[in-house]
């Protein structure tokens, strides 16, 4: 996870000045290498430079996204009742520090949509502040190097994040890509259980109510991965129970979900005390109602992977398997196809 505070201190910027310095060592080395001995592989070198590097970001809670909308013009946003926004100067400014491609990852996550839904309003600021850091670092080669960001829980999904550093390069130039999967704090699902859940679902053996097919099943697995990711029980029940504005922010990103996932959770969220994971088993939902659960097992069912995962099952089905057979099958089509622990990062560079 990516470190985060309200305000740095005078340690957190020497560290994070020490960590850049290093940095800045490496990305100068790639500027000033050979040309010719770079062209076939810049943008692996370029890929290269961003995962050595760490640098601080600071964003504004209260800046309005592309829409002109701002998360503390929301109803969902409210601040703790000891604090007056008029009193504090910079009191929705968040700064936080890591590597650049844990920071690009955090700015796709909170760029967060849902069936073209927008989540949360500040996600616009984050990947600004992001895309500003980066090029920062990577003196000389603005306007020829873009980063691209995505995380896709599973192929053909509505539902996920996308962050971008610089602009696409024109179809006419000669470019050099390279790729990585960056770790998600989403969590990857197990492919083998949700193999057997899909099975269950589909048989309607499955030891839940609720569940009308395997998606349903398989749509709270995946759902379970997604809420805890955003919301990680312990941190987030810091600031649940929080008197500072990072209180504030954590209700709205929960109110803004529950409100996509047709829940109500305030008891949850603003009871004394609050109770963190309570809340994610009610954001979630059960299975076949409402929640993120029936949320994704409906968009999982006209999805990519959904006609996948469908058409492995109904083939083995036709077949003369054995059950294990079958979950072997139906696991190594999720696996293939289901990817809510990764984060893919796409690099291009040109001269």
């Amino acid at each position: 996870m990516v470190s985060r505070r309200g305000i740095s201190t005078v340690m957190d910027i020497a560290l994070a000045l020490l960590l850049i310095s290093a940095s800045v060592l490496l990305i100068g080395t790639f500027l000033a290498a050979d040309e010719e001995s770079i062209d076939d592989d810049r943008g692996e070198r370029a890929l290269q430079s961003l995962m050595g590097s760490t640098t601080t970001i600071t964003y504004d809670v209260s800046a309005p996204n592309e829409n002109g909308h701002a998360a503390t013009d929301s109803d969902n946003f409210e601040l703790p009742e000891n604090i007056d926004d008029s009193d504090v100067e910079e009191l929705h400014e968040i700064t936080t520090y890591g590597s650049s491609t844990a920071l690009l990852s955090e700015a796709a996550l909170t760029n967060l949509e849902i069936e073209d839904t927008e989540l949360f309003a500040y996600g616009h600021d984050v990947e600004r502040s992001v895309e500003s850091a980066i090029q920062g670092q990577h003196v000389g080669t603005e306007g020829t190097v873009y980063v691209v960001a995505t995380w896709e829980p599973y192929e053909g999904s509505s539902i996920g994040g996308t962050a971008t550093v610089g602009d696409p390069p024109r179809s006419s130039v000669d470019t050099s890509t390279a790729t990585m999967e960056a770790s998600s704090p989403t969590g990857a699902v197990d492919p083998d259980l949700l193999a057997e859940q899909f099975r269950e679902g589909e048989e309607g053996t499955h030891d839940r109510g609720g569940v009308d097919d395997g998606f349903d099943a398989i749509g709270g697995a995946i759902g379970d991965q997604m809420v805890e990711g955003y919301f990680p029980p312990e941190q987030t029940q810091y600031t649940l129970e929080s008197t500072l504005s990072e209180n504030a922010v954590t209700l709205y990103n929960y109110r803004q979900m529950a409100d996509v996932a047709g829940v109500e959770i305030e008891d949850e969220i603003t009871e004394s005390p609050p109770n963190a994971t309570e809340a994610n088993e009610v954001l979630v939902g059960d299975f076949g109602d409402a929640g993120m659960g029936a949320v994704i097992a409906e968009d999982l069912r006209d999805s990519d992977a959904g006609d996948r995962i469908q058409a492995t099952y109904d083939e083995m089905d036709q077949e003369d398997v054995s059950e294990s057979e079958r979950d072997e099958a139906l696991a190594q089509t999720i696996e293939e196809t289901v990817s809510t622990g990764t984060i893919d990062i796409t690099v291009q560079t040109w001269e």
